[in-house]
């Protein structure tokens, strides 16, 4: 029998979703992710079984906190630059985000996203 889990699932992935945030998918790294967790790296596998595991964690959980929402699209915008094309997966879940809005509420919602990113002021 295996031990029972000592940490907060909901708390790990909000610290798991601060790190990918601030440094995207490929710049993360399994350093910064034990560091912001607390976590030794076998309880992240345990629990996610890979860092893309823990990206999908990440994405499906924001998705369904607030499809719309600022750390949602930010997300979004990772998946769709970092690992869309490689990931039918992701590609896919990204595919399903994108129908749910109108195509000037997708162009308005990435559009502001990506301007913030980029620390693009507009007046």
């Amino acid at each position: 029998m295996g031990r029972k889990k000592k940490y907060n699932s909901n708390e790990v992935i909000e610290a798991i979703t601060s790190v990918f945030l601030q440094y995207g998918y490929e710049a993360t790294s399994l350093d910064d992710l034990v560091k912001a967790t607390g976590l030794l790296r076998g309880s992240l596998y345990s629990e996610f079984g890979s860092k893309r595991g823990m990206f999908l964690a990440v994405l499906r959980n924001n998705m369904k906190q607030a499809k719309d929402g600022e750390k949602t699209t930010h997300l979004m915008l990772v998946a769709m630059l970092e690992l869309s094309r490689r990931d039918k997966e992701i590609h896919a879940l990204i595919q399903d985000w994108c129908q749910s809005f109108s195509n000037k509420e997708l162009e308005l919602l990435l559009g502001k996203k990506l301007l913030y990113i980029a620390k693009i002021e507009r007046y």
